[in-house]
C-alpha cells in the first residue's frame, strides 16, 4: 500500500525533526501524479519549517510532467529538471541528489539526469514533509499524486544506486549504511531506519503500492 494524496491544499505526511540538515543528502520516493496543475507538486523535502531553506523533489506544472530537484535558501531557488517527462497515472521513480551548495541532481526512473550549479546554502532543517514542502512557516506546494517508498541518505548516491532503486529495490537496500530515513508507506505511518514518527495532516489515505523488491 502507498498513500494518496488528493487534497492540494492541506495533505501531507510530516516528522517534527530531521536527521540531516545542510547541502549534503540523496532523496527518492515512488509517485504517481494524477494530474498537472499549474505550479510545483513537492513528493518529499527537508525544509526548515520556520524558514525558506529546504532540499526537495517536485512535480512541476510547466506545459509537460517534469521532475525538478529544488534547492531554496531564501533567496531563491536552484532547480535542476529532469531532461524528459514522466507519465501522469502511473508509477514513476524520482531522486534528487543533493550534494553541496552548488551541485543539486535529478533523476527521473533511473536516467535523464540533469545537474543544477545555482550556489543556494541550505541550513537548519528540522522537518521531513512528504507530499509538501515548507516555506516561510507554512506548508505548500501540495501534491496530488500517489507516494511510496520515500528514502534519505547522508550521501550522494550513484547513477548506479539510483538506476537500481528506479528497477524496484527498495531503499533499505542500497547504501544501507547510509540511510537514515526510510517509510516505505505500507500502511504503517513509520520510519523504519531512523524511527521518526510522522503525522499525517488532513487523512491522506491508503491505496495501492508501486511493486518493490525487498
Amino acid at each position: 500500500m502507498a498513500y494518496e494524496f488528493t487534497n492540494t491544499s492541506s495533505q501531507s505526511l510530516t516528522t517534527a525533526s530531521s536527521p540531516l540538515t545542510g547541502n549534503l543528502m540523496t532523496l527518492a520516493c515512488w509517485f504517481n501524479r494524477k494530474t498537472l496543475g499549474s505550479g510545483a507538486q513537492f513528493l518529499l523535502s527537508v525544509n526548515a519549517t520556520s524558514l525558506t531553506s529546504f532540499n526537495g523533489i517536485a512535480g512541476l506544472g510547466s506545459g509537460q510532467p517534469s521532475l525538478a530537484a529544488v534547492s531554496n535558501a531564501g533567496s531563491g531557488a536552484g532547480i535542476a529538471t529532469a531532461s524528459s517527462s514522466y507519465s501522469l497515472n502511473q508509477w514513476n521513480h524520482a531522486c534528487g541528489v543533493f550534494e553541496s551548495s552548488t551541485s543539486r541532481k535529478i533523476l527521473l526512473n533511473g536516467g535523464s539526469s540533469v545537474t543544477n550549479s545555482t550556489s543556494r546554502n541550505v541550513s537548519g532543517q528540522n522537518n521531513i514533509s512528504i507530499g509538501t514542502r515548507f516555506a516561510a512557516g507554512a506548508q505548500g506546494a501540495f501534491a496530488n499524486a500517489l507516494i511510496a517508498e520515500a528514502g534519505i541518505w547522508n550521501v550522494a548516491l550513484t547513477d548506479d544506486e539510483i538506476a537500481s532503486l528506479a528497477k524496484g529495490m527498495t531503499c533499505n537496500l542500497v547504501r544501507p549504511q547510509s540511510l537514515v530515513f526510510y517509510a516505505p508507506l505500507i500502511r504503517e505511518l513509520q520510519d523504519i531506519k531512523g524511527g521518526l514518527t510522522l503525522t499525517n495532516n488532513n487523512t491522506a489515505t491508503v491505496v495501492d503500492h508501486t511493486r518493490v523488491y525487498q
